[in-house]
């Protein structure tokens, strides 16, 4: 019962299914996205939950697929009860549209870091403890007037990213 997998079904553009799935399937040298999900996951597991009490209440705004206007392809994940559970915890705790939006805010978070740092510079940061006092600092320090969750979001990411190695304790 320990080792049961949960299918999970969501929605992504067709855009991003060939440029940000297929891309990390390459880079990772997987070939299933369950498999390629199940490396990511641990990786950001403490990391993603540290980002997400920053922003707080997500106030279950709809969380845009795509603006590209491309059409929706419907993709399976099988994940461990543990990963499904974790994420369901944090579409109920931080108020989140829906469980997809946070496979997607994932997917797309290790895209863009591996986009820019490379596949080994990003694995090698992301194995490292966030200073989360400093990057809540900066969040909201450029903040300003944003209210919309989603730009929030982008905008956390964005800085995680690009800054990543200010915001690790080097060991």
């Amino acid at each position: 019962m320990k080792n049961k997998k949960h299918l999970f079904h969501f929605i992504v553009s067709e855009s991003m299914n060939t440029n940000v799935i297929d891309f990390l399937l390459k880079e990772f040298k997987i070939n299933t996205f369950s498999k390629l999900f199940e490396t990511m996951f641990p990786l950001v597991d403490k990391k993603i939950s540290k980002m997400k009490r920053i922003i707080g209440n997500h106030r279950s705004e709809y969380a845009v697929i795509d603006n590209s206007g491309d059409k929706r392809l419907d993709k399976y994940l099988r994940i461990s009860e543990a990963d499904y559970m974790q994420i369901k915890r944090w579409h109920s705790l931080y108020n989140e549209f829906g469980m997809a939006s946070i496979v997607r805010e994932i997917i797309l978070f290790f895209y863009n870091g591996v986009m820019k740092h490379g596949l080994e510079g990003f694995l090698e940061l992301i194995g490292k403890k966030l200073r989360i006092d400093k990057l809540k600092n900066d969040f909201l320090d450029k903040m300003t007037q944003l209210l919309n969750i989603a730009a929030r979001k982008q905008l956390l990411h964005a800085l995680v990213i690009e800054n990543y190695p200010e915001y690790v304790y080097y060991t």
